[in-house]
């Protein structure tokens, strides 16, 4: 992939990242409240997340985003940075002398080291359910002697406490990750892509992002969190998605949360969308008329 195209679409790119992650962690925190609950998991659930070469799940889709933005285009800011040795990575940066910024670099290590560790909770996954069930089915079995049956009785157990670990690595690097995506994020506040998942995602970037929310807001917008609604509202209207940037726009207003330029879009998009209905019946009168 040529790193002029990754960088001339990298606001789209850092967009699918946040809200990806976002996914890939809500689903594993899923996942360990099931474990807690009744020691189980979903095979389903992770094959599903992870997919396969040929159909990526949401975590495959999100190190391939990773790499992108970090092997591809690295160093997407000022400051420090550190050399990208790809020597023993699958797909070695192609210029050699690649450099990212710390938060990158470790941004980047976080999904690939998580991503791998889940391709193992995922057979261990299907361990537990096609193996160890078919392990109890024949302990079960009268035909079946205890002494070809007992020192293979431990073993479901055995991989069970294995995946717990497994998933509890995995979130414990997941975690850390989310706590530096606010350095990460820092100065790019101008992102309308991102600011459009924002405002129509709260909900689920609250839920992900935890006590680190407000971190992530300051991190962009500073101490005018009103940018958002309203580049969220440039971005759908860009879209021609204008009865959509008009309910963002209300909502915001509705929780004070627009500045003099939000009101002012505001008011422009709900004239523009008045018009646009007064003439959608202007014109649906004109063809009753015909046809009368």
């Amino acid at each position: 992939m040529s790193a002029h195209w990754v960088l001339a679409r990298r606001e789209a790119f850092v967009r699918d990242f946040v809200r990806d992650y976002c996914q890939v962690f809500l689903i594993l925190a899923e996942q360990a409240r099931r474990f807690d609950h009744d020691g189980s998991m979903s095979y389903s659930g992770l094959r599903e997340l992870m997919g396969e070469a040929m159909r990526k799940g949401v975590f495959w889709r999100l190190k391939d985003t990773a790499h992108h933005l970090f092997r591809v285009t690295p160093g997407g800011g000022e400051g420090e940075t550190l050399p990208a040795d790809w020597r023993f990575a699958a797909s070695p940066h192609p210029s050699g002398d690649a450099r990212q910024r710390p938060v990158e670099a470790l941004l980047d290590w976080c999904v690939g080291y998580a991503f791998h560790e889940c391709a193992k909770l995922k057979e261990d996954a299907f361990q537990r359910q096609h193996y160890g069930n078919r392990l109890t089915q024949l302990g079960r079995c009268e035909g079946v002697p205890a002494a070809f049956y007992t020192p293979l009785a431990d073993l479901t157990t055995q991989t069970m406490e294995s995946a717990g670990r497994e998933l509890q690595r995995i979130l414990h690097v997941l975690r850390h990750g989310m706590a530096l995506l606010p350095a990460f994020l820092e100065g790019q506040g101008d992102n309308r892509p991102l600011a459009r998942w924002l405002a129509r995602e709260e909900r689920q970037a609250r839920e992900a992002f935890g006590e680190q929310y407000a971190s992530l807001l300051r991190a962009l917008y500073g101490d005018k969190p009103q940018l958002l609604p309203l580049l969220a509202a440039r971005e759908l209207l860009e879209a021609g998605r204008r009865d959509e940037a008009l309910a963002l726009l209300e909502s915001a207003a509705a929780r004070g949360g627009l500045d003099n330029e939000g009101r002012g879009l505001l008011a422009e998009t709900a004239l523009a969308v008045a018009a646009a209905a007064g003439s959608a019946a202007m014109a649906d009168a004109c063809g009753d008329r015909e046809e009368a």
